[in-house]
């Protein structure tokens, strides 16, 4: 059974409010989309987030659900979201072209720019936003207003700029992180990987935290082949993340090695030949994880 409450992200709707058995919250909201939220997340959130704050994690959580996540809001999630720069004007542009062809069923279907998720998708804070940056695509000609009250088009260039957009691999800002799901890995996660992609500007996935109803093997392959690297984690030496890091390398995505100090002597020869980050700590991790995407591909498109 669930209820209606205010969304805790936005603020600006009603939520759904799901049962949980954890310490937070568990909503599904119109603008922001579905997200689970730690009490002690809650808490930083209410002490130190303004409207502009709350945008940026409104956009987040509907970014990761496009991914087919529903993402786990921590106090290190959250630090690293809000604290990022606005992103610049033709990506949140994008963003919203994106969104409105999401919606539809057929071609030439209109969409109406006052839904609230919009407003999550371009990372905006008003509606006034939304409507510029409308008026960028349609200077673009990519999209057009075509009736008052908010009724818009995608124009032909513009499902031809989406196609184009989706062919080129290397414009994803999603890093698929393949590693043993044990509980005595959680803090590795949420601390050491999600915090060290977040921080190079990229948006980290994990299979078992992505919504989905196919097999699971296709939906590895699936994420995989959407994301502009993968990183490989050895602890504990499961088959499949063997699998998954000779997968992408096949494809010529990049691969990030890494495994757990004391599991570094059982790593097979077959990886030894990579530099692979031996990490001790989630926080050691995470630095340096940061440090070797930024200087093997670049800073990702997320300030």
């Amino acid at each position: 059974m669930t209820e209606t409450d205010p969304c805790e992200v936005c603020k600006s709707q009603q939520a759904e409010t799901h049962p949980s058995n954890f310490d937070g919250l568990h909503q599904t909201c119109p603008r922001c989309g579905q997200f689970k939220i730690s009490g002690t997340a809650l808490s930083m959130l209410s002490a130190s987030g303004g409207s502009l704050k709350r945008a940026q994690l409104s956009g987040w959580v509907r970014e990761q659900n496009r991914s087919g996540v529903v993402p786990f809001v921590t106090t290190d999630v959250l630090k690293n979201v809000v604290d990022r720069k606005q992103l610049p004007v033709a990506d949140r542009a994008r963003f919203l072209l994106e969104e409105a062809e999401r919606g539809l069923q057929n071609l030439g279907d209109r969409f109406n720019i006052t839904e609230p998720r919009f407003l999550a998708a371009t990372y905006s804070d008003s509606q006034n936003d939304v409507d510029f940056l409308m008026q960028v695509l349609k200077s673009e000609g990519l999209a057009d207003f075509h009736a008052m009250g908010g009724e818009c088009e995608i124009l032909p260039s513009g499902y031809m700029s989406l196609d184009e957009s989706r062919r080129d691999p290397g414009s994803s800002s999603k890093a698929f992180v393949a590693m043993w799901f044990s509980p005595e890995l959680d803090e590795a996660y949420h601390q050491g990987f999600e915090a060290g992609i977040l921080n190079a500007g990229y948006d980290a996935v994990r299979v078992d935290r992505i919504e989905h109803v196919n097999r699971i093997d296709d939906e590895i392959i699936r994420q995989i082949n959407t994301s502009r690297f993968v990183v490989a984690d050895f602890t504990g030496h499961r088959g499949g993340v063997y699998f998954e890091a000779g997968y992408a390398l096949g494809l010529g995505i990049p691969v990030f090695w890494t495994c757990r100090e004391s599991d570094m002597e059982e790593l097979h020869f077959d990886i030894r030949q990579y530099n692979c980050i031996a990490w001790n700590t989630a926080k050691d991790l995470a630095e340096r994880l940061t440090t070797r995407i930024e200087a093997v591909i670049g800073k990702g498109p997320r300030p």
